[in-house]
């Protein structure tokens, strides 16, 4: 089956301006708040309205042992993380905008420091809304790690755009309220990108794909369609939960093995400077393959779900 498709995406950059400063409250507080509501008039008309909304967070722990009876080792382990959104929206015009990045390691005695958590996630989608509810979108997708990640037995198996994704699609967005969309692409266009040639190992197999690149390319189109969910809400005074989900199948190869990605964050904000953050990650790619066993105990490679948790009580920073 042939696969045509024509993408579009318009990305409209503007600035908000700055509020103009008020006059003396005392001696004319309805003069000032008359100019004020003016001033915010006039900001939206000229540029839109911007929410931003994000979490940064830093936590670390450190063992150290002298002498110590039961045993252990003396380990440093950190994580940083930030994940953040700006969303415009004028008229019937909105554009979207998300940022996620992670990057934590540790180091156990005197080993070679080992990394934790890795990753770049940039989102972008712009819409013009056809109804009160319905837009007419196109999204941009970009995400990668900061460097290189390797197995238990010390083989190197991801680097920095190894693998890296790039998506570009357009369909139909989905805004019930301010907490929920939904946005569903039929036409949607993903580069996969794995420039680490060490990654295949040396062989010569022209077949062999790793992350779905095939041996000897640096990169692989695939055509499909794509649904992106996301839902954030504040649960309580101190308490907010966020969750986006990503489904992908590709047209050209295996459109019934869909790519899967689910995240959720947790943020339990004890006051301006410390808070606990519960974030979640469950990824299926049909083209990642890792170490399994069959029913009767043989190993061999294949694609599996994969699930990681991060718990961290630290400073952080609710923006």
């Amino acid at each position: 089956m042939r696969i045509a498709s024509t993408l579009l995406l318009s990305l409209l950059l503007t600035l908000p301006a700055i509020l103009h400063a008020q006059e003396d409250i005392d001696a004319k507080s309805r003069d000032a708040a008359a100019a004020a509501a003016q001033t915010r008039h006039t900001s939206d008309s000229l540029d839109g309205l911007w929410q931003r909304s994000g979490v940064i967070s830093l936590n670390m722990s450190q063992v150290s042992l002298t002498n110590w009876a039961a045993g252990g080792f003396n380990t440093v382990s950190g994580i940083a993380m930030f994940n953040g959104a700006a969303n415009w929206k004028k008229g019937k015009r909105a554009w979207d905008n998300s940022l996620v990045l992670a990057f934590g390691g540790q180091q156990v005695e005197d080993a070679d420091p080992t990394k934790t958590d890795d990753r770049i996630e940039l989102n972008s989608k712009y819409g013009y809304g056809l109804t009160e509810k319905w837009y007419l979108a196109g999204v941009a997708q970009f995400k990668t790690q900061f460097t290189e990640g390797f197995n238990t037995n010390g083989q190197r198996i991801s680097n920095l755009l190894s693998p890296g994704y790039a998506l570009l699609g357009i369909g139909m967005d989905y805004k019930s309220n301010a907490k929920f969309t939904a946005f569903i692409s039929p036409a949607t266009a993903r580069m996969v990108i794995v420039t680490d040639k060490t990654l295949f190992g040396g062989s010569e197999d022209p077949d062999l794909r790793v992350f779905g690149v095939k041996n000897g390319n640096t990169s692989e189109l695939e055509a499909g369609g794509y649904i992106r969910v996301m839902y954030t809400t504040e649960l309580a005074k101190n308490i907010t939960f966020m969750t986006r989900g990503d489904v992908f199948a590709n047209y050209l190869r295996n459109p019934q093995n869909m790519d899967v990605n689910w995240e959720t964050l947790w943020t339990f904000k004890v006051n301006d400077w410390f808070a606990a953050t519960f974030n979640t990650l469950l990824i299926y790619d049909d083209d990642t393959d890792l170490p399994k066993k069959n029913s009767e105990g043989v190993a061999y490679s294949g694609p599996v779900t994969q699930f990681k948790q991060t718990l961290g009580i630290g400073l952080t920073l609710k923006l």
